[in-house]
């Protein structure tokens, strides 16, 4: 997660379960499926930023920023403590997430043709493979499961250079993924192979509450395409989703989390995930 950009596909009936809207705007087709099979890689990385839930325009808003983030990504060589997030998925949730895909793949046509005109919840329950009791209980995992935790898993370098008006970055290892990532100094935008990443929330926490156990501030910054979500056959699929933050400890440690998932024909062809913390 990646973080989808919630749009409104079809406004649910009054019978319907209604997380399935809230937790799933993208349900339709191909794309919804495969979103099923990265629940638990997307939500545990959104899981790590508390969002603002306040959405800023791209340039003057989020100027006011760019003078945090320079003083943050500061030049030179930078031993990272890369981290990792411990997998809290349960053997239940895992189960009842395979029937659900396997339910939609099947069903993928109805899904999206029909569903946002059915009133009927156990016919629902049925074309997503569960009975009304785990349809439940799936939808309400994300909710009920442990809070993430992240555990240091090695020690890499992060090189960070100004060229021009941009901060360049040069990793080793798992920060190798934030080679093609450039930002702007002008602009206060993140870019990869030259792609633009929207400013769209700021993220962090008040209190110790959260997988970093410390009050932290930052901002996060996101890509979607998810291309023709309509496609009822999830091996014409082709999307791409990469998140950005960048953000700052009250111990005084920067941190960065980048996450990239890319199909291609509905194959997974690119899928990276770096989160680091250096002095």
């Amino acid at each position: 997660m990646t973080t989808v950009c919630q749009q409104e596909i079809g406004k649910p009936q009054t019978a319907k379960p209604p997380l399935l809207y809230s937790k799933y705007p993208y349900y339709l087709g191909a794309l919804y499926i495969n979103l099923i099979s990265m629940k638990s890689i997307a939500l545990a990385f959104i899981a790590l930023a508390v969002f603002s839930g306040k959405s800023f325009c791209q340039s003057a808003q989020a100027q006011q920023f760019g003078e945090d983030i320079k003083s943050w990504l500061s030049q030179g060589e930078h031993k990272v403590d890369v981290m990792s997030i411990k997998n809290s998925v349960t053997a239940r949730q895992t189960e009842l997430s395979n029937k659900v895909r396997k339910a939609m793949q099947e069903n993928a046509a109805w899904i999206r043709d029909s569903l946002a005109h059915v009133t009927d919840s156990t016919v629902i329950y049925a074309k997503f493979g569960l009975t009304k009791e785990e349809f439940n209980e799936y939808l309400l995992g994300g909710e009920t499961k442990p809070a993430h935790e992240l555990v240091k898993t090695g020690d890499e370098t992060l090189v960070i250079k100004r060229k021009r008006n941009s901060l360049t970055f040069k990793g080793t290892g798992r920060l190798s993924a934030l080679d093609s990532l450039t930002y702007n100094l002008v602009l206060n935008e993140p870019l990869y192979n030259g792609k633009e990443l929207d400013f769209s929330n700021e993220s962090g926490a008040a209190d110790s509450n959260n997988p970093f156990k410390t009050p932290w501030k930052g901002y996060h910054y996101t890509y979607e395409d998810y291309g023709d979500i309509l496609n009822d056959d999830a091996k014409n699929l082709t999307a791409t989703t990469i998140s950005f933050d960048i953000g700052r400890l009250e111990t005084g440690k920067t941190i960065i989390m980048f996450m990239l998932m890319k199909f291609v024909n509905g194959k997974m062809i690119q899928n990276a995930i770096a989160i680091g913390m250096f002095e």
